[in-house]
């Protein structure tokens, strides 16, 4: 089957494409953790100081709710990221699996190959050697 190692071709392309695609996925869900983790580590420095200046007192309840809010919308957006990596990582073991039965069938063509071969070698050697016990007698 001539066209087997182009599909075996396509499926590798379509698997290192899907790679790329979680590699982009798994990026943002870092950067979207680190982006919290930043804004948090704000929200409490910020809160340490209002503790410490009256003046940042009175101005730390908005810029909380503020941040507060941007945490809330900065973490649906992560939990969307994590289902559609989670997704995408599906696609990846399913792409995997595909390409796993090409290159398997694969095998066993080539196996099935060399043993027609082989079978077919193995045949003419006894033809020739029929022969030749038949000249001899």
């Amino acid at each position: 089957m001539k066209a087997l190692p182009t599909l075996i071709k396509l499926a590798q392309q379509r698997l290192n494409n899907q790679r790329l695609r979680l590699v982009e996925f798994e990026k943002k869900d870092q950067e979207l953790k680190q982006f919290i983790i930043t804004l948090r580590e704000n929200l409490k420095f910020e809160s340490e100081r209002a503790t410490q200046e009256p003046l940042l007192a009175a101005q730390y309840g908005q810029y909380a709710q503020q941040v507060e809010g941007q945490i809330a919308k900065i973490t649906v957006t992560f939990e969307e990221n994590k289902k559609r990596l989670i997704r995408e990582q599906d696609r990846l073991a399913v792409l995997f699996k595909e390409k796993k039965v090409l290159d398997l069938y694969q095998d066993e063509q080539h196996k099935k190959r060399v043993k027609e071969q082989e079978d077919k070698t193995q045949k003419n050697i006894d033809e020739i050697a029929s022969r030749l016990k038949k000249q001899s007698l």
